[in-house]
């Protein structure tokens, strides 16, 4: 009942634009749907919520996370359903 969780994702800022999170977004929905998830939810940082929203996640929650060196950084929770066969 639970999602599945993707729980990092960074692309080097020299690679951005090509393509790659979104293949590493249909991968992970891939795995998901093969281990029989239903949901997929993320934790995103602002400069990726422009990907994920185009993939089809709906943010659920606006928070600010406390990284360990004290840094906030503004996140956005977000999920979405699998989908596919």
């Amino acid at each position: 009942t639970k999602p599945a969780r993707i729980r990092a994702m960074f692309v080097r800022s020299d690679w951005t634009r090509r393509g790659l999170g979104t293949r590493i977004l249909v991968a992970c929905e891939a795995a998901a749907r093969a281990e029989g998830f239903r949901r997929l939810a993320l934790m995103a940082t602002l400069p990726g919520y422009e990907l994920y929203a185009r993939y089809g996640f709906q943010e659920t929650e606006r928070q600010s996370i406390t990284l360990p060196d004290g840094v906030r950084v503004q996140c956005v929770a977000m999920d979405k359903p699998v989908t596919g066969t």
